[in-house]
């Protein structure tokens, strides 16, 4: 996992960067930093089998999952997620088992063309946990292309670590401007920057 003494991300992609909070959240095996913006006063710790709205999370709430992390802000909506990303098969039943996901995107999107998009349950992460993500961004634009590469890169033995950053909207789950920085077996990162639309 990435150094967590880091106390500044997005340098390379913003002016002056997101500062790291000196609080850190305990999960799984380590504990992480989070944005010194964003506020974690309460955790939930979900299992595989937990079921949450995404589009009534918490406020202000740091949601587990094994040593992945999600955080609203003040609002309910994801603001800043750190992962750890884990080849996981049989994607199709466990979204099958967790329908509650699609409260967010399709007919339930403030914006057409938007799908409930995880953040890769292909790649361990919570299948209740999503947003709306354009369709394009999803199936066949930058992020797919991003989850297909990390996906080869799990199955070569790297460990790939995820973090995001997501701008602030006044329309519920939507965000249309994304900071995300990989990390390739804690140490080679890069730096970039999606746009919630059908651009990328």
């Amino acid at each position: 996992m990435e150094n967590q003494e880091l106390c500044t991300l997005f340098e390379d992609v913003m002016d002056e960067g997101i500062q790291l909070s000196d609080d850190l959240i305990e999960l799984e095996t380590t504990k992480k930093a989070y944005p010194d913006y964003l506020k974690a006063e309460k955790h939930i710790v979900l299992s595989p089998d937990s079921k949450v709205n995404p589009a009534k999370l918490e406020a202000n709430c740091a949601y587990i999952y094994h040593d992945s992390l999600y955080l609203t802000d003040e609002d309910g909506n994801i603001a800043y997620i750190d992962c750890e990303l884990i080849l996981t098969p049989n994607t199709k039943e466990i979204k099958e088992k967790h329908p509650e996901y699609k409260s967010v995107g399709g007919k339930n999107a403030l914006h057409d063309d938007m799908d409930a998009g995880h953040f890769g349950v292909q790649l361990g992460q919570h299948p209740s946990i999503a947003m709306e993500q354009h369709r394009y961004l999803n199936r066949w634009g930058s992020w797919r292309s991003y989850e297909l590469s990390w996906v080869d890169l799990l199955k070569e033995g790297h460990n790939v670590n995820l973090k995001a950053v997501f701008t602030k909207s006044e329309e519920g789950t939507y965000s249309d401007f994304w900071c995300v920085r990989e990390t390739i077996d804690n140490d080679d990162y890069s730096e970039f920057i999606l746009t919630n639309d059908e651009w990328q």
